[in-house]
């Protein structure tokens, strides 16, 4: 018979002691209110999914989930907070394709690592955007617009929500795609880029799809594509980008919910458990699917592996497309 050492002894016991503990935090968890951090302004496509599910999900979980606001550098300073918070599952993060994505291809000193210091719970969503312009520029298609900028190179503008957002990636896509030449303007948030084109400050925008609506109907924007591989519910006489004549521009925007990393398992497990369920409350599905999303729900592993897909595909998409830190 092997005899085991007494320090090997002492490492199984401290390791059986840590795993009973984490069972034993699972069982009562959570026994005080749930900070559900959101890393976008208020009215935000992150914001409204997080007051959504929040309150689902609070009740599944019996504690109320109470959605704070840290909005700022494209979600870094938000992020940045939930990654250095400490790890009981008492504080969350409505993460995204630009928290865990995007902010890994353009910034070269990101305030946290989004695959080191994350406990990916489960992804919440997925929506593609729109391609949006001024009507009084004359514009009615995409491919109208293409011409426009390759005609007046160096002159045209696109409006973005910040450096490592979506909307620029979005565009990003058609500039490498069509090889254009335009000039970015970054703005603090995805409301103002709209509301830049709508004053005639931006040539075009990618803003998210439940964004532009009420605008299209007041003669304001005007809707060239959508960046799904179909057409959404919300626009239905709005072709997609393939249609349109450009398949590389494909982008959809996700959400999902993170903990700190070093958060037990089993409370993770939990989580992603009430989350699951949450997201079958019809008025939960009915809430994200009237703003033009779709529901997405997986195990904190299947999470874990989409996100470092994320990471990967958008760093080598921001090398591609020649995108620094601004």
């Amino acid at each position: 018979m092997t005899k085991i050492s007494l320090g090997a002894k002492r490492l199984l016991a401290a390791a059986l002691v840590s795993l009973l503990s984490a069972g034993t935090l699972a069982a009562s968890f959570p026994e005080k209110p749930i900070i559900l951090i959101v890393p976008q302004s208020p009215g935000s496509v992150a914001d409204i999914m997080a007051r959504l599910v929040g309150k689902a999900l609070g009740e599944q979980l019996g504690q109320s989930v109470v959605v704070e606001n840290r909005a700022g550098a494209s979600g870094i300073i938000g992020a940045q907070a939930v990654a250095r918070a400490r790890p009981d599952g008492y504080t969350l993060l409505i993460g995204s394709v630009s928290t865990h994505g995007l902010l890994s291809g353009t910034e070269k000193n990101l305030a946290y690592d989004p695959v080191k210091d994350f406990a990916p719970i489960s992804q919440l969503n997925d929506s593609p955007l729109a391609l949006v312009v001024n009507p009084a520029s004359g514009i009615n298609t995409l491919s109208e617009f293409v011409a426009a900028a390759k005609a007046q190179p160096g002159h045209l503008s696109y409006a973005s929500a910040g450096n490592g957002s979506g909307s620029r990636f979005t565009i990003e896509l058609l500039r490498m795609q069509a090889k254009l030449d335009m000039i970015h303007v970054p703005y603090r948030s995805p409301m103002e880029a709209v509301r830049a084109v709508v004053a005639g400050e931006g040539s075009i925008a990618s803003p998210s799809i439940p964004s532009v609506p009420d605008l299209i109907r007041a003669g304001r924007l005007r809707a060239l594509a959508v960046t799904g591989d179909k057409r959404s519910s919300l626009l239905p006489d709005v072709p997609t980008t393939a249609e349109a004549g450009y398949p590389s521009v494909v982008f959809t925007s996700w959400t999902g919910l993170f903990a700190p990393a070093g958060t037990p398992q089993p409370v993770v497990e939990k989580i992603n458990q009430a989350v699951r369920k949450a997201l079958k409350d019809p008025s939960v599905v009915k809430g994200i699917e009237e703003g033009g999303a779709s529901v997405v729900s997986n195990s904190p592993a299947a999470f874990a592996s989409f996100v470092r897909a994320e990471v990967q595909k958008w760093t080598k998409a921001a090398q591609d497309a020649g995108i620094r830190s601004e």
